[in-house]
């Protein structure tokens, strides 16, 4: 039976047990603001007592559990881009969190770090901090560690302003102007509107694109194969996919296969006349610069876009968000979309296209209603 003491303007309770050796023992943890908190806390650790948990006093930072968590259980499992994500999150719990250990710190004090954190970054970093630090307590809460996680409830709301989500996207018709506006005037010493009318056309991450080699284009039967990308940030090299379902092939449509078909003979010639020889047979490769900069890509795309009066700030991430976008509106099935994109699962798809999922199933709806409409009237 847990106790319950007042000490000063906070709470602390005390919990008798028997630890693995048949001894009795107690756990103490005070700081709590209401009596609620420390009485919520205790049933749930005598909860979990009860069904065998054993109490250890093992107690680390919250950032070395983070850091050798991420180091055993992420690093070569997952692409060097999603890794370095977590080793943001290793950043900013050594910066938030410098003195908490995972044994002393309770749900108050958890949410009060989230809440400033909150102040500077966008929802989408507030909640990625908080994903990414409860996926690494799995493991010692059922070791018996802690007793609790104490990221359970937490409220995730950042302040800092992020691009709204309409933003994001182009709607079909400015996609459809921007395509074609892209695909004039292909120059094979500049890259980059090449790079832009293939991203349209296959959704593809940019690090997929500037990893694309020609070999891996078959213009024949209309497919690219991606199995890597490039690591245009650190390595300067090709580096594996985001995950096994970005292994894909992806298919190419007539007027594209035929635009990257013209490309590639007016690379060749170019190439071949200023004696141009890449390290690796580039599908987008600038005759002066080389591989392209992500910066030089969205430049360009800025620069088309304001040609058209569009004032959406698209980036090159975003025009992949339009393509599956477009998909969706022409009413591709959703796991199809998600296949293509090589999304690691279809509930990554449902997340990042909700607005548009949405939109198809409203349109659904209605036809769900036609069928119906039909059978009464035969």
């Amino acid at each position: 039976m847990a106790r319950f003491v007042k000490r000063g303007k906070t709470w602390q309770y005390e919990i008798s047990y028997k630890d693995e050796n048949g001894k009795y023992k107690k756990l103490r943890k005070s700081g709590f603001a209401k009596k609620g908190d420390a009485i919520a806390e205790a049933g749930e650790i005598e909860a979990n007592l009860a069904k065998g948990l054993k109490v250890t006093s093992k107690d680390i930072l919250l950032s070395d559990h983070f850091e050798q968590w991420m180091n055993v259980y992420k690093k070569g499992k997952v692409s060097d881009v999603t890794f370095r994500k977590y080793k943001n999150t290793l950043m900013n719990i050594e910066k938030y969190f410098t003195d908490d250990t995972i044994k002393k710190i309770s749900r108050t004090h958890y949410q009060e770090k989230i809440n400033e954190f909150s102040k500077v970054h966008a929802d989408a970093t507030v909640e990625r901090l908080n994903t990414q630090i409860k996926a690494s307590l799995r493991n010692v809460i059922d070791e018996g560690v802690i007793p609790y996680d104490f990221t359970k409830g937490a409220v995730i709301k950042g302040e800092a302003p992020s691009v709204d989500e309409q933003d994001k996207f182009l709607n079909f018709s400015e996609f459809e102007s921007l395509v074609n506006l892209a695909k004039e005037r292909l120059d094979p010493h500049f890259a980059s509107r090449f790079m832009i009318v293939v991203a349209a056309a296959t959704g593809l991450r940019f690090g997929e694109l500037l990893g694309l080699t020609w070999d891996h284009v078959d213009l024949d039967k209309g497919t690219i194969f991606v199995d890597r990308a490039w690591d245009y940030t650190e390595t300067q090299d090709f580096v594996p996919t985001k995950n096994e379902q970005s292994v894909r092939k992806v298919p190419l449509d007539a007027e594209t296969s035929k635009i990257m078909q013209s490309f590639k003979s007016e690379q060749r010639k170019l190439f071949q006349k200023m004696e141009i020889k890449p390290k690796h047979d580039f599908v987008f490769y600038n005759a002066k610069e080389g591989l392209i900069s992500n910066n030089a890509a969205n430049k360009k795309l800025k620069e088309l876009l304001r040609q058209l009066e569009i004032d959406t700030p698209l980036t090159m991430h975003g025009l992949r968000h339009t393509h599956a976008s477009v998909l969706i509106f022409k009413g591709v099935n959703i796991m199809a979309v998600s296949k293509h994109l090589g999304h690691k699962n279809l509930a990554v798809t449902m997340e990042v296209y909700s607005h548009a999922v949405k939109e198809l199933e409203e349109r659904e709806d209605e036809h769900i209603k036609s069928i119906f409409d039909d059978i009464y009237k035969s």
